[in-house]
């Protein structure tokens, strides 16, 4: 209760009484100041037009903390007021339906179409949109296809597509809901369409608002498009002029989803040729749903541009007010382009000038999209606005960063900004939404009944002028408080039309038909999604009016075909009633088949359908894949058996069975049916050991089958099977040695693949295994249908059956190993990629095709806005060769720009530049995708590189001959040139231009510049990565010794001392535990080490001192000094007498150089015996090794000791490990040596 304190009786200054907002600002006080200052400006004189549509798109954007009344109210009087342009008008007066409370509902229809909103609709989809869709001639365009041919099937795998009927609530002026009735809706395009017969020829203005991509056609011939993917839909798009002929038209508009949500709404409206709408007499047949063919197929069309188009043409170099309005129009218009967003780049413009007033600043501040840099804007608004006593934008400051603490679930904050700007005392709509918001948040129940009440007071004095954000946070705390206050404001909220799920529910407080009744409203145009309306139905079922959801379910079936969840529920619904054992009626077979159908990883579905149909006499689904399952007996007689009683078990357990059958499916989803069998030799000794590891191939799982066949006999069943679809879980029984384990899973894809936003497709499946665990048997089969292919390839074959044929419709390729590889476990040995036959397979046959699929998915990424170009221009201020600017680019994105492993809404594609400069962090492709912009904006042309690092070092399977497999890790940028050009890796934090990083040097990566092909990165020189040491080591009598070192690092050992010794109080545990430790025991470093980290060409520096107890050992009297770490190097690195397998060394190993110079000065009293035989052990491309032993010429006392270890060959092949571990032999004799320490005067 604590937090609360600071609403409570500490005195304080009172405010003084806030003043009317002065003209011609652009923030207000409270929202309806803002809401009051937007309409002034729209209707202002002189005012230009992209200045008044950002206005409007303010009196949206505010209309939920304000005056209910006063939103519709203002766009009304801008549309009638004849001084403003006649577009802005238009605009205003849709605006205005949009905020009216019956627009979406049956007495809304009329009213919209007075609009020319055209509300009697046709619509087709989905369509597939993996890229190119928009312009795409399928479907209703498709070669042979008639356009109006209402019967015609255009259907693709389980997805239903018909040119269906829109109901004319749902064709407002809001838009159509495609997300009500499209499924899939994410990147897959929609027809909307209307036929209409004109009395006379005429010239006609036709228009289309919509989120997405748009393209428009009349009478089947494009007349306008636009690929930019808008958020929302809040502005009419496109238009265009036709000189149309009497007789029947066809107006269409094809809408397109990219690989982030939008809104999904679409509005056609049919204008006279001057704005207006057409009268009913100019039509001898109104626009309808029902297509009939158009009497021309080539209208004269003149493209139109909307005022929204002339808006978005706004560059950075535009006047301050107008490069504002433009930025308005793309953030709170839903306008800017989510593939390459320009909206960040106009605010930084915008806000570069110093002379920006605390009203503008606050403006900009608040239209900002990505939290970090709103919040210092906002900060920075705030702190000028103070200090220009400008009350009101203050005020509008702290209210925004009270809205940003809350969204950002910071409740202390928020209190806290509450109490100092004394909103905890505001009486408006706005600041009793806050307050309410704030004590919610903190959770505190007595505050938030109080919160709560004190709205309800508001909200009975105010009834229907309370802003709509109070009602609903009245609702959303009454919900768990007071059931009939919470019906009465999710009816204040129904009146203003949000007639939804929460609305049907609430009305539980008052019984079932209240319930009923308002469910058949909101299916009348209230609800938004095809999700909320199966909520309503469920609502109705709820209530026990099964009756009802019946009828609610099947008309949401017909409105959304290919949704799942309406044909689950109509089958529960149907099932209400039947006795138990008795024979279902056919229609709940049917709908959960169709349910599914479309969810086939739905194990809900799945589990009724089978008992449904338990003993009913239907034969196997047809392409059924679990004909390829088999039989427990043929599996169980591979079984060899467990070890007798005290004989040592030669594997941990056997795979005795494998098969992988992978299915493409018309709709692109693949299905992956996996069968496996292991027999225990070593019992599960732990717990966590008897849960089944399961394959983890698919989005969704199903376990068909899991049992434990005993060694003696019988069938045992899981202890816990967990079988909901995304996180399945499998617990055995105790398990014996001899006992085998069978288990069966599918796994689905959870959409189709293929799409811009999700990670391209692609398996791999090994026929062959490690010594301890053999496989006995392997085989894969991958079914496609045709025009749905999967590229099949097999690496490092060995003896295998292929079969490979047509049949049952799909091409049908069959792998079969009889007898697969098993591998020997050895250290360091390559992947099992690389030794052992593996089977792949891709939606790419080569990498042109890879190429074109991402190249068009990261299309506009890599275009500089203003804010880049900004940035670019101050870093390389001053810089004036091409060098000095890529130097200073690359370390900003290098040590600036935070590596964090951050996935973007579009999953496997990188984020966009314009959110990294406003998080300040990402990935490496993220990184690379900033470093490429970066370089374009001053005039340097760079590419993406993909690379698969030696860290996962599977190279094999990027050069797959049949199939393109984009297994990366890694993405840095590549910069064409002279010696083959020079690649860029600013990944990490303290990356320097230089030598690649040794995970990427001799990494297998693919190129975009030219042919697209898998290339080998520089093999980088031993030269380039490792260290150059000097010690010098005074000893003591007593073996200790005094030891500074000076060391200079390159390539990666520079990059791990700037990442560890950046900061000066992280050095001293680095250097003991890394630099010097492994050489010297009990060692202590000394806190003050000196570090430069930014020599030329990324080398680092660094200086320390450190004392050791006991360097050196005593026998009898004399001194012994080991010149080498106790480990050796043959013990790690060849410790096997004779290998079958290659040695691949890791990257921070090869190739690498260390040069150590140890000077060690003899105590007083000793003199050096007679010293070891220095050398080299010439390895050749194994690399190099030397040592040089000899006493100071200047200082006797002075033993230098040279040592230099050279690795180079990073992988060896097994018909030279004999020299590569006579080599690494030869190397420890020749470094492992001691010198001896003896008294003066020869005295033992």
């Amino acid at each position: 209760m604590a937090a609360v304190a600071v609403f409570a009786d500490t005195p304080r200054a009172q405010p003084a009484a806030p003043a009317a907002p002065a003209p011609g600002r652009l923030v207000g006080r409270t929202s309806d100041d803002t809401l009051r200052l937007a309409k002034e400006r729209a209707q202002r004189p002189g005012t230009s037009e992209t200045e008044r549509l950002a206005a409007l798109a303010v009196i949206a954007r505010v209309s939920g903390s304000a005056d209910f009344r006063a939103t519709e109210a203002a766009f009304a009087a801008i549309a009638a007021d004849a001084s403003v342009p006649a577009e802005v008008r238009d605009e205003a007066g849709l605006l205005a339906r949009q905020a009216a409370v019956d627009d979406g509902a049956t007495p809304g229809i009329e009213k919209a179409r007075a609009l020319g909103v055209i509300t009697d609709l046709a619509v087709l989809g989905p369509f597939r949109d993996a890229g190119g869709g928009l312009e795409a001639k399928d479907g209703p365009e498709a070669k042979g296809a008639i356009f109006t041919d209402l019967r015609a099937s255009h259907s693709w795998g389980a997805n239903d597509v018909h040119w269906r009927g829109v109901p004319a609530e749902l064709a407002s002026a809001s838009g159509v809901p495609l997300d009500l009735l499209i499924e899939p809706r994410k990147e897959s395009c929609t027809w909307l369409a209307t036929s209409f017969a004109l009395a006379k020829d005429a010239p006609l203005l036709v228009k289309v608002a919509a989120s997405g991509q748009v393209r428009m056609t009349f009478d089947g011939v494009d007349v306008a498009k636009s690929d930019e993917v808008h958020a929302s839909l809040r502005f009419d798009r496109l238009a265009a002029t036709v000189q149309a002929s009497a007789g029947a038209h066809l107006l269409a508009a094809k809408v397109c989803s990219g690989a982030l949500a939008d809104e999904g709404r679409a509005r056609l409206r049919l204008l006279g040729a001057d704005g207006a709408p057409l009268p009913k007499s100019a039509f001898t047949s109104p626009p309808s749903a029902r297509l009939t063919a158009p009497v021309s197929t080539a209208p004269r069309v003149k493209r139109s541009t909307t005022l929204l188009e002339r808006a978005l043409a706004t560059g950075a170099k535009a006047t301050p007010a107008s490069l504002l309005a433009a930025a308005t129009v793309r953030t709170i218009g839903g306008a800017d382009d989510t593939r390459s967003p320009r909206a960040p780049g106009l605010l930084d413009a915008y806000t570069q000038d110093a002379s920006r007033s605390p009203d503008e600043q606050a403006m900009a501040a608040w239209l900002t999209p990505a939290a970090a840099p709103r919040s210092g804007r906002l900060y920075k608004a705030r702190e000028l606005a103070k200090a220009r006593g400008d009350a009101e934008t203050a005020a509008f400051v702290d209210r925004r960063l009270v809205e940003a603490h809350l969204d950002a679930a910071m409740p202390d904050w928020a209190i806290a900004t509450l109490r100092a700007s004394h909103l905890d005392t505001a009486k408006d709509d706005e600041a009793l939404t806050m307050r309410a918001r704030t004590m919610e948040t903190l959770r505190l129940e007595p505050e938030s009944v109080r919160a709560m009440r004190e709205l309800e007071q508001t909200l009975r004095a105010r009834r229907g002028a309370l802003a709509s954000d109070a009602v609903f946070t009245l609702a959303r705390l009454a919900q768990a408080h007071d059931a009939l206050l919470h019906a009465d404001a999710e009816d204040e909220l129904a009146r203003r039309g949000w007639r939804g799920e929460s609305w049907v529910r609430a009305q539980s407080a008052r019984g079932k038909d209240a319930v009923v009744s308002a469910a058949k409203n909101a299916l009348r145009g209230g609800v938004r999604d095809a999700d909320e309306a199966i909520a309503v139905a469920r609502a109705v079922a709820d209530a026990g009016a099964h009756d009802v959801a019946r009828e609610l379910f099947v008309a949401i079936a017909g409105l959304a075909p290919n949704e799942p969840a309406a044909w689950l529920g109509l089958a529960r619904e149907l099932s209400e009633g039947v006795a138990p054992g008795s024979a279902p009626p056919p229609q709940i077979v049917m709908a959960l088949r169709r349910a599914r159908e479309l969810a086939p990883g739905d194990v809900r579905a799945r589990a009724e359908l089978a008992l449904r149909t338990q003993g009913a006499k239907s034969g196997p689904e047809p392409l059924d894949d679990e004909r390829y399952l088999t039989a427990t007996a043929a599996i169980l007689a591979r079984r060899k058996g467990a070890p007798a009683p005290g004989v040592a078990p030669d594997v941990a357990d056997r795979e005795l069975h494998w098969i992988r059958v992978v299915r493409m499916h018309k709709d692109d989803r693949v299905s992956q049916l996996i069968q496996y069998a292991r027999e225990i030799v070593i019992a599960p000794r732990t717990e966590s050991e008897l849960f089944e590891p399961l394959p983890a191939e698919g989005d969704l799982t199903e376990i068909l089958r899991a049992r434990v066949h005993r060694k003696g006999g019988g069938v045992a069943f899981p202890t816990e099977e967990h079988n909901d679809g995304a996180r399945p879980r499998i617990r055995w029984p105790e398990l014996q040695p001899g006992d085998t384990v069978e288990v069966v899973v599918r796994q689905w894809s959870s959409r189709a693949i293929g799409g811009r936003g999700d990670a391209p497709f692609y398996f791999m499946d090994y026929s062959g295994s490690t010594a301890s665990h053999p496989l006995l048997f392997n085989e894969v089969v991958v079914e496609t249908p045709p025009g749905h292919p999967l590229y099949v390839d097999v690496l490092n074959g060995g003896k295998y059956k292929r079969e490979e044929k047509d049949e049952r419709g799909l091409h049908v390729v069959h792998l079969t190993w009889d007898q697969p590889v098993v591998v020997p476990e050895e250290p360091l040995a390559p992947h099992l990629s690389e030794i052992a036959p593996v089977i792949v397979g891709s939606t790419f046959h080569t990498w042109n095709d890879f190429k074109r699929w991402y190249m068009e998915a990261i299309r506009g990424f890599t275009e500089p806005d203003a804010e880049v170009r900004r940035i670019a221009a101050e870093l390389t201020k001053g810089k004036r060769t091409r060098d000095e600017k890529l130097r200073a680019l690359f370390e900003f994105v290098a040590d600036d720009i935070r590596y964090v492993n951050y996935v973007s809404g579009e999953w496997w594609l990188p984020n966009r530049p314009q959110q990294l400069l406003a998080r300040r962090e990402g990935d490496c492709d993220d990184k690379a995708i900033l470093l490429i912009t970066l370089l374009r904006a001053v005039g340097i042309e760079a590419q993406e590189v993909m690379v698969q690092t030696r860290l996962t070092g599977m190279p094999s399977v990027l050069r797959a001959k049949n199939a393109a497999v984009p297994m990366f890790d890694h993405g840095i940028a590549f910069l064409p040139g002279p010696n083959g050009g020079t690649y860029l890796d600013a990944t990490s934090p303290q990356s320097r231009l230089g030598p690649l990083p040794s995970m990427d040097a001799r990494a297998s990566a693919l190129r975009f510049d030219g042919a697209p092909e898998i290339v080998t990165l520089p093999s980088s020189s031993p030269d380039d990565h490792g260290a150059s040491v000097t010690w010098n080591i005074a000893l003591g009598a007593d073996g200790a010794a005094d030891l500074t070192g000076e060391e200079q690092h390159v390539g990666d050992g520079a990059f791990w001392l700037r990442t560890y010794l950046r900061e000066a109080e992280a050095r001293q545990q680095y250097v003991e535990g890394n630099l010097v430790g492994p050489w010297f025991p009990t060692v202590e470093v000394d806190k003050a080490i000196d570090f430069k980290g930014d020599l030329p060409k990324g080398a680092a520096w660094v200086r320390y001192k450190a004392k050791s107890q006991g360097l050196a050992r005593r026998e009898q009297r004399e001194l012994v000094v080991p010149l080498s770490p106790s480990v050796t190097y043959g013990s790690q690195l060849a410790p096997l007498v004779k290998r079958t397998l290659p040695v691949s060394l890791p990257s921070h190993l090869a190739p690498s150089h260390q040069n150590r110079t140890l000077r060690i000065t003899a105590p007083a009293g000793y003199v050096w015996g007679p010293l070891p035989p220095g050398g080299a052990a010439e390895g050749g491309d194994f690399g190099r090794a030397s040592i040089e032993l000899a006493a100071d010429r200047a200082s006797p006392r002075v033993l230098v000791v040279k040592r230099r270890v050279v690795f180079n060959q990073h992988l060896i092949p097994v018909q030279r490990y004999d020299a590569w571990r006579q080599w690494i032999q030869s190397v420890d004799a020749l470094m492992h040596k001691e010198v001896r320490l003896v008294p003066a005067g020869g005295a033992r």
